[in-house]
């Protein structure tokens, strides 16, 4: 994965009302545009329809849309699930991302699967199980997968194998990724790149390991507002590691567990544009969830399709509002900067101040220097610091004087670069 990617999710079943893989396609000549490089498309493969609640995982009996089919419980890895389309629409998909520039990756759901997957009957050792005999189901009610089984193992990189063949996905995103051994991904990976040698893996985790180890490019990482500054220290953290980690402030997780109350509506646009200015120049991997860059705020639900729940889905007229066109022209010009100013992506950093859900930063690269500040709360903040010979890249509510003293308002960010 190239070092300045930007990576957009698609949650098919919010993206569009039809939810379908071929209405998705439609976006990504809007998603090209805003300079994201990498499509990221939530599982795609034939979700486990069991009706029984007792198996279906709390969150998805708490949501009230009675959905049986959960994406990240699934039943067969080896079949396009007809609620998003058929090989057909997947190839084209991929086909029209290339074209555009995008690279596509697909979510594998490897640590467990569904209580009726094709290939459990057959072989019964291919999940864990309790010493009763019975699978052993975790926190989430799904069983959980044995990788110490060799055909199992066998069975799951084949499934790898599959998808970069047969429709030339470029990569995947590993779901859970830290629970399932490095030593399984660290043998997928060699075997997929065989077939595509610049093959992108990343993991959903923290391990520093699944990244030092060269088995995956990044570890999926979510930031977001709901635990505030403090997580923000293990982000800052990691830039101090050899390591990679993609941040934001939603995905498809959050925006779920939000249901009506999400991060536009709980923070407001002014400070989510703050963070996107904080996520786009850590030097961390950016990541936009669908509906990000027109400051969507509806109800989205894991368990929405056209089916169930029918409208949680992106509001897309909000595009042409005055709010969506500022977040499409925001995000449009931190795209820009993350691509082309290498003290943003690159560079070291130098922590100015951090306190208060007020953050500001030194990223040095060469004879290159770029100074961030954001506030991250709705209230005004105020703060001292020598900007003398910088030039304004961007800025949003923030006041500037005597190059030294600055007044951020709601949400206020500046950055600034100075090339000497």
């Amino acid at each position: 994965m190239k070092n300045n990617s930007i990576i957009y999710q698609i949650f098919l079943r919010t993206a569009t009302k039809e939810g379908t893989i071929k209405a998705a396609k439609k976006l990504l000549g809007h998603i090209a545009d805003l300079g994201v490089d990498i499509v990221y498309l939530c599982p795609i493969c034939e979700a486990d329809d069991d009706p029984r609640e007792e198996l279906w995982s709390p969150r998805q009996r708490e949501s009230g849309l009675g959905n049986p089919k959960n994406p990240y419980r699934i039943k067969d890895y080896f079949k396009i699930d007809e609620e998003y389309g058929a090989d057909d629409d997947l190839k084209s998909f991929v086909k029209t991302a290339h074209r555009l520039g995008l690279k596509v990756i697909l979510d594998l759901v490897y640590y467990h699967c569904g209580p009726n997957a094709v290939f459990i009957e057959n072989n019964p050792d291919f999940i864990k199980r309790l010493p009763d005999g019975s699978p052993d189901c975790g926190e989430w009610n799904f069983p959980k997968l044995n990788y110490e089984c060799a055909e199992l193992c066998e069975y799951m990189w084949s499934n790898m194998e599959y998808f970069v063949r047969e429709f030339d996905v470029d990569g995947y995103r590993c779901d859970v990724g830290d629970q399932v051994p490095l030593a399984f991904w660290r043998e997928g990976r060699n075997r997929i790149e065989r077939i595509k040698s610049d093959i992108i893996m990343i993991n959903e985790g923290v391990k520093d390991e699944a990244i030092s180890s060269g088995v995956f490019d990044a570890n999926y990482y979510l930031w977001g507002f709901e635990r505030g500054m403090g997580r923000l220290d293990e982000v800052i953290g990691s830039m101090t590691m050899p390591t990679k980690r993609i941040i934001a402030f939603e995905n498809h997780d959050t925006s779920s567990d939000a249901y009506d109350n999400r991060m536009e509506k709980q923070y407001g646009k002014n400070v989510c544009d703050a963070m996107l200015a904080v996520i786009f120049t850590m030097g961390n991997v950016p990541f936009i969830y669908n509906g990000n860059e027109i400051a969507d705020s509806g109800r989205h639900s894991l368990w929405n399709n056209r089916f169930y729940g029918k409208n949680l889905c992106i509001d897309w007229s909000e595009a042409v509002t005055e709010s969506g066109r500022e977040r499409v022209s925001l995000i449009k010009k931190l795209a820009e900067i993350y691509h082309n100013f290498p003290a943003v992506n690159s560079g070291t950093i130098e922590i100015i101040c951090y306190a208060d859900d007020l953050i500001a930063y030194k990223r040095s690269y060469g004879k290159q220097t770029v100074i961030v500040a954001a506030n991250l709360k709705r209230t005004g903040a105020e703060l001292s610091m020598d900007s003398e010979g910088f030039e304004e890249i961007i800025s949003n509510n923030v006041i500037i004087e005597n190059c030294s003293d600055l007044t951020l308002g709601d949400g206020g960010f500046i950055v600034l670069c100075r090339e000497i």
